[in-house]
């Protein structure tokens, strides 16, 4: 089976754009066992790509587009597709719905050619985009051959394809596909490549890097005749990541959706612990985090929120004169925050955030995004200042993975 990738859009052809689209679809089909003798990147000209549609298909049996799929007259990449085909550009209800509710989750107004990234030929098969507002498609072409429409953006593109191409490429090649899922935290992205970099540059299995807010999420994936050999294929390359990135791998996973929360109730209920929290910049995140996953009640007693200062001594003993003495955001009160907190409700472990999220309260001590996270055990209570920058949304999101992670570390 041999694929051909086709790249639409002027902004790439002139270089304004990188084409990181190409290099992730041809890595991805390089570990499907898919073949590849052909790129393209084409501007945005009818005729040319028309012309690139027809050389394309005469030599591949998959050509996947990226870009085009937007609403104004340059997205041309279904409308030739079509016309290349034979056939006509229809009205998909189902596909209408989805961009309709999209608008309305951005909060924008969707005018009348929006309605355009909602057709496509009677014969497609939808690829529902839930990261923007242009759904994917996978069209016959005849002859047993495809095109599969993806778009633009890498970060609407690339879950796209994870989720919905790449079953459609496995049943129709026969070969197993075997996946598994890494996550990061307490490393940044570029610490992560400079140590992975040759091994993301493998072919078979691959290593491809996702991130998120202050996570690197590893895919990791091998394929071969059978699940069981693909197997064998991945595990020396989990066993070297583990290796040169040590604990801050918090878990290897067969599915994607994990988190931290996830993992710290994981952890907790394998233990048999359980755990409160003592929460005051973050103002109640990190209980919400760990009552999102289910079964979470078999582990989280309670989460206090003590945002006023003299609430940290009401509800989680804290002396006045640690507070007096060290100040409301140190690493001695939060130290005693998750201390009063465990013991006054009888858990096994307890974590506690204090800090400046802004934009004001700072100080030259104590600037903004100063915040500190403390764990407590019977075994012992310990204490990690933090300086993280951004917005008071990112710094409190922030503050409470890291509580999430030393909830993790301590657990374990």
């Amino acid at each position: 089976m041999i694929a051909e990738i086709l790249c639409v859009g002027t902004e790439l052809l002139m270089g304004q754009v990188l084409n990181t689209n190409a290099q992730f679809l041809s890595r991805r089909l390089s570990a499907l066992g898919i073949t590849q003798q052909h790129q393209t990147v084409v501007g945005d000209n009818a005729q040319r790509l028309e012309d690139a549609y027809r050389l394309a298909l005469s030599r591949a049996d998959i050509v996947i587009t990226s870009g085009g799929l937007g609403p104004t007259v340059d997205d041309i990449t279904k409308r030739v597709a079509a016309k290349v085909a034979g056939k006509e550009l229809v009205l998909f209800p189902e596909a209408e719905e989805m961009v309709r509710t999209r608008f309305q989750q951005y909060h924008r107004n969707m005018t009348l050619n929006n309605l355009s990234q909602a057709m496509f030929t009677a014969d497609s098969t939808l690829l529902m985009n839930p990261n923007g507002t242009a759904p994917g498609a996978i069209v016959p072409m005849g002859d047993g051959k495809v095109v599969i429409h993806l778009p633009g953006p890498p970060c609407e593109l690339e879950p796209m394809f994870t989720a919905s191409v790449e079953p459609y490429l496995m049943a129709r090649s026969g070969r197993a596909l075997v996946s598994r899922y890494v996550r990061i935290f307490g490393m940044g992205e570029s610490e992560v490549d400079t140590r992975l970099r040759d091994l993301e540059n493998g072919e078979n299995p691959t290593l491809s890097p996702y991130c998120a807010l202050g996570e690197v999420q590893l895919r990791a994936t091998a394929s071969a005749d059978t699940a069981e050999k693909a197997l064998a294929l991945l595990t020396p390359l989990l066993a070297e990541v583990k290796a040169r990135l040590g604990n801050v791998v918090y878990a290897m996973e067969e599915t994607d959706g994990g988190s931290l929360a996830k993992t710290a109730i994981e952890t907790l209920r394998a233990r048999g612990m359980t755990c409160a929290t003592c929460e005051s910049m973050t103002g109640g995140k990190v209980v919400a985090a760990l009552v999102d996953i289910p079964g979470a009640s078999a582990v989280v007693r309670a989460g206090l929120v003590t945002y006023q200062t003299d609430t940290k001594t009401i509800l989680a003993d804290v002396p006045a004169e640690v507070i007096e003495r060290f100040g409301v955001v140190s690493v001695e009160t939060a130290c005693a925050m998750a201390e009063g907190t465990r013991k006054r409700l009888g858990v096994d472990i307890a974590v506690s955030t204090t800090g400046v999220a802004g934009p004001d309260g700072g100080t030259e001590d104590c600037p903004v995004g100063t915040v500190c996270v403390g764990v407590s055990t019977a075994g012992g209570t310990s204490a990690a200042r933090l300086a993280l920058s951004g917005n008071r949304e990112r710094i409190r999101t922030l503050a409470m993975k890291h509580a999430l992670h030393m909830l993790i570390e301590k657990a374990r």
